[in-house]
């Protein structure tokens, strides 16, 4: 079986490289070299460990008059990169030492604003949607046509770098890219939005869901336990005495299972808020799987079956984290996506869907959302990616 499947990788591997090379050989027939309208040519570095997938991009967009750069593997490309200007980078995914999701991670930190599109013959959304996550303007698989690969390579040259601004507060007599002065405060969604937050309101949205959240946490215990001191038999578990009763309560116990103080003179604190999610989707049985699987896990679900329903419930208060199914009837590709991020831009969208597609995972990430979960999916998979929400939110 080893054996077997070794022999179909080499397979898949050969007949990569004869493609590559058959469409460069017909390409360049079909295709004679022409020069751009540029006095100077755009650069761009392709970082491939295959030398025939390396020197056959070369050929395909020299022949457009780019100027290209071959680097073999990461180390070598990096050389490359703190040697010359690049204004692209036609990176592989599949390497050895460092891969290119590595490498793509190493090249953001250290040039943020240098555009990077994605290359593999092994595609996949887990990969696409990290990458896409990173930093990567675009993903192509291989193995892919001439004119899909200069389509690509043009569409990325042409738009905007948007490198995303880590919030630093300005000092006194300076004022940073990303402070706001609607909300007085730093925000990347100002500076992402490119000084604007666009809201119809005139209200900060970060300011703003703060003083919801505020509004609607501040409840208190619906039931007092005791008029005065309560008995707690020792040892106690910290956790479940301050459930009931108080952190301060509990924190007040001492070794003759008494507290220090009253319970009547503690003041009253309102339990810890339970994180709220809005599930987006004309399925109920999903919504329902959904909320079996979260509410044992302490979230709140609520569900949506219709945009409508669902813009309704957010206009009347903020939730924690939206779940969004791609395919809901009455909604175009991403257009609701697009909508939730633009008026709710500090709450994490995450996309469920049952027709996932790399394309659609990058466009995704690429419009505001989280992350990108294909159905059926496990228990264990959604609840691990709506805690990775919740931490990239935090």
């Amino acid at each position: 079986m080893p054996v077997i499947t070794g022999c179909y990788a080499l397979a898949r591997l050969l007949a990569h490289r004869l493609r590559f090379m058959l469409v460069t050989m017909v390409d360049e027939i079909q295709n004679p070299k022409e020069g751009r309208m540029k006095t100077q040519a755009n650069k761009i570095l392709v970082v491939d460990d295959e030398v025939t997938a390396g020197r056959s991009m070369e050929k395909i967009l020299a022949r457009k008059g780019f100027a290209v750069d071959v680097a073999l593997n990461a180390n070598d490309g990096l050389n490359k990169m703190e040697k010359e200007l690049f204004e692209l980078v036609l990176l592989d995914i599949m390497m050895p030492q460092v891969n290119g999701i590595e490498l793509l991670k190493i090249i953001k930190e250290r040039w943020p604003n240098l555009k990077v599109i994605m290359v593999t013959g092994y595609p996949s959304i887990e990969t696409a949607v990290k990458a896409t996550r990173l930093g990567a303007l675009d993903y192509i698989s291989k193995p892919f046509t001439p004119d899909e690969l200069r389509e690509k390579v043009e569409q990325a040259l042409e738009e905007a770098t948007s490198a995303k601004v880590i919030p630093i507060r300005p000092v006194e007599g300076e004022v940073s890219t990303s402070f706001c002065p609607l909300g007085e405060q730093e925000c990347e969604i100002y500076a992402k939005k490119g000084r604007s937050c666009k809201t119809k309101d005139g209200i900060c949205p970060k300011v703003k869901k703060m003083k919801l959240k505020a509004k609607t946490g501040s409840r208190f215990l619906a039931q007092e336990i005791g008029k005065s001191a309560i008995d707690i038999d020792l040892p106690f578990d910290y956790d479940e005495v301050a459930k009931y009763t108080s952190p301060t309560y509990a924190n007040a116990l001492d070794g003759s299972e008494m507290p220090m103080v009253d319970w009547e003179g503690l003041p009253k604190e309102a339990p810890a808020a339970v994180p709220e999610i809005l599930v987006i989707d004309d399925e109920v049985v999903v919504g329902n799987s959904i909320r079996k699987i979260l509410k044992p896990r302490g979230y709140h679900v609520e569900h949506a079956e219709t945009p409508q329903a669902a813009l309704e419930i957010l206009s009347e208060r903020p939730v924690d984290m939206i779940l969004l199914d791609m395919k809901i009837p009455g909604v175009k590709g991403l257009e609701l996506l697009e909508a939730i991020t633009e008026e709710h831009p500090t709450t994490p969208v995450i996309m469920i869907t049952g027709y996932a597609t790399v394309q659609t995972a990058v466009e995704s990430i690429k419009l505001g959302a989280t992350d990108y979960v294909p159905k059926p999916f496990t228990p264990d998979e959604l609840y691990q990616a709506v805690e990775r929400g919740f931490k990239r939110a935090a």
